[in-house]
Protein backbone atom coordinates (compact mmCIF):
# COMPACT_ATOMS: atom_id res chain seq x y z
CA UNK A 1 0.00 0.00 0.00
CA UNK A 2 1.50 3.43 -0.97
CA UNK A 3 1.46 6.30 1.90
CA UNK A 4 0.63 9.09 -0.44
CA UNK A 5 -0.33 9.71 -4.27
CA UNK A 6 2.79 11.15 -5.15
CA UNK A 7 3.93 7.53 -4.65
CA UNK A 8 1.38 5.91 -6.28
CA UNK A 9 2.09 8.07 -9.60
CA UNK A 10 5.37 7.75 -9.58
CA UNK A 11 5.23 3.75 -9.28
CA UNK A 12 2.64 3.50 -12.08
CA UNK A 13 4.59 6.36 -14.07
CA UNK A 14 7.78 3.62 -13.73
CA UNK A 15 5.70 1.02 -15.56
CA UNK A 16 5.53 2.96 -19.00
CA UNK A 17 7.25 0.54 -21.44
CA UNK A 18 8.83 3.75 -23.14
CA UNK A 19 10.61 5.30 -20.72
CA UNK A 20 14.18 5.09 -21.45
CA UNK A 21 17.30 4.98 -19.23
CA UNK A 22 17.14 7.72 -16.84
CA UNK A 23 16.26 8.44 -13.48
CA UNK A 24 12.29 9.76 -12.58
CA UNK A 25 12.06 12.43 -9.86
CA UNK A 26 9.52 13.99 -7.89
CA UNK A 27 9.41 17.92 -8.11
CA UNK A 28 13.21 17.86 -9.22
CA UNK A 29 15.01 17.47 -12.70
CA UNK A 30 18.77 18.06 -13.79
CA UNK A 31 20.00 19.33 -16.76
CA UNK A 32 21.22 16.43 -18.82
CA UNK A 33 19.31 14.41 -20.95
CA UNK A 34 17.64 11.71 -20.25
CA UNK A 35 15.43 12.48 -17.05
CA UNK A 36 12.20 12.63 -15.96
CA UNK A 37 10.32 14.18 -13.30
CA UNK A 38 6.58 14.85 -11.66
CA UNK A 39 5.77 17.96 -11.02
CA UNK A 40 2.70 19.38 -9.04
CA UNK A 41 1.67 22.23 -9.46
CA UNK A 42 -1.90 24.52 -8.37
CA UNK A 43 -5.22 23.51 -8.88
CA UNK A 44 -8.21 23.14 -6.78
CA UNK A 45 -8.09 19.47 -5.33
CA UNK A 46 -11.75 19.27 -4.65
CA UNK A 47 -14.44 18.55 -7.43
CA UNK A 48 -17.48 17.83 -4.91
CA UNK A 49 -17.88 17.16 -1.44
CA UNK A 50 -20.50 15.06 -0.11
CA UNK A 51 -22.77 14.97 2.71
CA UNK A 52 -21.59 11.83 4.11
CA UNK A 53 -17.77 13.61 4.39
CA UNK A 54 -16.62 12.04 1.36
CA UNK A 55 -15.50 13.91 -1.65
CA UNK A 56 -13.82 13.73 -5.25
CA UNK A 57 -10.95 15.02 -5.90
CA UNK A 58 -8.52 15.33 -8.81
CA UNK A 59 -4.67 15.29 -8.62
CA UNK A 60 -3.15 17.37 -11.73
CA UNK A 61 0.53 16.73 -12.22
CA UNK A 62 3.35 17.42 -14.98
CA UNK A 63 5.24 14.92 -16.26
CA UNK A 64 8.60 16.36 -18.00
CA UNK A 65 11.88 14.76 -19.43
CA UNK A 66 14.96 16.70 -20.63
CA UNK A 67 16.25 15.46 -24.19
CA UNK A 68 18.79 16.45 -26.42
CA UNK A 69 17.51 18.98 -28.62
CA UNK A 70 19.25 20.44 -31.59
CA UNK A 71 17.62 22.31 -34.67
CA UNK A 72 17.95 18.83 -36.44
CA UNK A 73 14.44 18.32 -37.23
CA UNK A 74 14.81 14.19 -36.92
CA UNK A 75 15.59 14.84 -33.32
CA UNK A 76 12.49 16.98 -32.31
CA UNK A 77 10.05 15.08 -34.17
CA UNK A 78 11.81 11.94 -32.12
CA UNK A 79 11.13 13.94 -28.62
CA UNK A 80 7.25 14.83 -29.49
CA UNK A 81 6.64 11.71 -30.95
CA UNK A 82 7.85 10.50 -27.44
CA UNK A 83 4.80 12.58 -25.71
CA UNK A 84 2.56 11.14 -28.18
CA UNK A 85 3.19 7.48 -27.40
CA UNK A 86 3.30 8.53 -23.74
CA UNK A 87 -0.44 10.22 -23.99
CA UNK A 88 -1.30 6.83 -25.86
CA UNK A 89 0.23 4.83 -23.92
CA UNK A 90 -1.85 7.00 -20.39
CA UNK A 91 -5.27 6.62 -22.39
CA UNK A 92 -4.85 2.78 -23.02
CA UNK A 93 -4.46 2.27 -19.13
CA UNK A 94 -7.26 4.27 -18.50
CA UNK A 95 -9.60 2.54 -20.89
CA UNK A 96 -7.97 -0.85 -19.44
CA UNK A 97 -8.53 0.81 -15.72
CA UNK A 98 -5.16 0.38 -14.64
CA UNK A 99 -4.95 2.72 -12.44
CA UNK A 100 -2.24 4.14 -9.99
CA UNK A 101 -2.49 2.94 -6.45
CA UNK A 102 -3.45 5.38 -4.05
CA UNK A 103 -3.28 5.52 0.12
CA UNK A 104 -6.12 3.54 1.82
CA UNK A 105 -9.42 5.06 1.83
CA UNK A 106 -9.15 7.06 -1.75
CA UNK A 107 -9.87 5.08 -4.90
CA UNK A 108 -8.73 5.75 -8.78
CA UNK A 109 -11.39 6.62 -10.81
CA UNK A 110 -9.60 7.75 -13.85
CA UNK A 111 -6.18 9.26 -15.44
CA UNK A 112 -6.12 11.32 -18.30
CA UNK A 113 -3.71 13.82 -20.47
CA UNK A 114 -4.87 17.95 -20.42
CA UNK A 115 -2.48 18.84 -22.76
CA UNK A 116 -0.49 17.53 -25.70
CA UNK A 117 3.66 16.99 -24.85
CA UNK A 118 5.01 20.06 -25.79
CA UNK A 119 8.56 22.09 -25.54
CA UNK A 120 8.67 23.98 -22.06
CA UNK A 121 12.13 25.48 -22.74
CA UNK A 122 15.37 24.66 -24.12
CA UNK A 123 19.42 25.54 -23.89
CA UNK A 124 20.65 24.55 -27.26
CA UNK A 125 21.80 21.17 -26.32
CA UNK A 126 18.59 20.12 -24.41
CA UNK A 127 15.31 21.10 -23.88
CA UNK A 128 12.52 20.43 -21.03
CA UNK A 129 9.49 18.62 -22.95
CA UNK A 130 6.33 18.02 -20.52
CA UNK A 131 2.63 16.81 -20.53
CA UNK A 132 -0.20 18.03 -18.02
CA UNK A 133 -1.73 15.48 -16.42
CA UNK A 134 -4.52 14.74 -14.13
CA UNK A 135 -5.59 12.01 -12.22
CA UNK A 136 -9.17 11.62 -10.49
CA UNK A 137 -10.31 9.87 -7.26
CA UNK A 138 -12.82 9.45 -4.71
CA UNK A 139 -11.68 10.10 -1.43
CA UNK A 140 -14.04 8.19 1.76
CA UNK A 141 -14.88 10.62 4.67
Amino acid sequence: MVKSIIEGVSAWMLQCPILRDGPLRVDAMGDQPTEYAIETGIYTPVIENYIDGSSDRRFQFSFGSREYYSMDRIQNITNSTFYEDLADWIDRKNKAGELPELPEGCHPESITTLSPGYMFDETGKNARYQIQIELTYHKEA
